[in-house]
């Protein structure tokens, strides 16, 4: 897999996603339930045994990729393994296409000189020359930036994937990739210009905002998470940040809750998506809990 096939594995990956998410900091339902901490929960309904929700974080730290007793305990008994999107090759290839433009125009074109520079010097760090940057699209060279320079490749979501296929399990993906493209393809040049803007201003404190997202995650923590990309998103554009969270979060999670039914009915699925889409008011655990689904967690 090459680095421009793992930059667009979107989910809850590029950081400015997980900003945008944070919008999400609505009060938890169902008092006694504390719905901001905890990363592993069963999912039960009637006729079908218990399923698992596990979230999910963008990183190569071995620490992650160490999955705790329950949650492998829990993969190793699924019968299926079900993520936001098949990571197969299709997905991958489709992936790195869409990321570049097509129509002749460059990027340097788009933006102007000045801002191509700062783009460039900084997108040298993610491993991408200047010729490939020319090609890409303004949202492509904005997620790039918002993710941490990539090292081993092997991130979370990848492993979970590997495995699977290696313990012949089932996998199945809750959307395509050209569903979750479509978020940033479907913005308009300026929009996507903008979003490349404040990456490249908030490229600085990148790595920071990393270590500390990946700090909250490792405790478990989202109610955490969300407040420190909450107070990231201040500095941001508020109405694109508003449209992620609508578009990426919370229109996302109601498709992802209906999708995840039919594996719920069969029962013992390791169903795993990013971590911010598990909490808040629209949050997959809320919106399971709606449908009738028992939510309880494990870890």
């Amino acid at each position: 897999m090459t680095h421009y096939q793992k930059v667009l594995k979107i989910n809850r990956w590029a950081p400015f996603v997980l900003l945008a998410a944070l919008l999400l900091l609505a009060a938890m339902s169902h008092a006694g339930i504390d719905k901001g901490h905890g990363l592993l929960w069963e999912v039960s309904g009637e006729d079908a045994e218990p399923a698992y929700l596990f979230g999910t974080i963008h990183s190569e730290d071995p620490g992650v990729l160490q999955l705790a007793g329950p949650v492998q305990q829990a993969f190793d008994a699924s019968q299926a393994v079900v993520l936001e999107m098949l990571l197969d090759v299709d997905a991958m290839m489709y992936s790195s296409t869409a990321m570049l433009m097509m129509d002749g125009r460059t990027l340097s074109d788009i933006v102007g000189q000045p801002l191509f520079g700062k783009i460039s010097r900084a997108i040298q760090s993610r491993g991408i020359p200047e010729m490939v940057l020319e090609r890409m699209q303004p949202w492509a060279a904005a997620v790039t930036l918002s993710m941490p320079a990539p090292e081993t490749g092997q991130v979370l979501d990848a492993m979970l994937y590997k495995n699977a296929l290696q313990q012949g399990k089932e996998v199945y993906g809750l959307e395509t990739v050209q569903e979750q493209l479509q978020v940033f393809e479907s913005m308009s040049e300026a929009d996507q210009i903008a979003l490349l803007k404040d990456a490249v201003e908030n490229f600085p404190d990148i790595d920071a905002m990393h270590a500390a997202l990946l700090a909250a995650y490792k405790q478990r923590d989202l109610n955490r998470l969300m407040a420190i990309s909450d107070a990231s998103m201040q500095q941001g554009d508020q109405r694109l940040a508003d449209e992620f969270q609508q578009r990426l979060i919370v229109d996302r999670n109601h498709r992802m809750a209906e999708r995840m039914r039919q594996y719920l009915q069969q029962g013992k699925a390791f169903i795993a998506v990013g971590a911010l889409h598990l909490p808040g008011k629209e949050g997959l655990l809320n919106l399971l809990e709606q449908q009738g689904y028992t939510v309880r967690r494990v870890y």
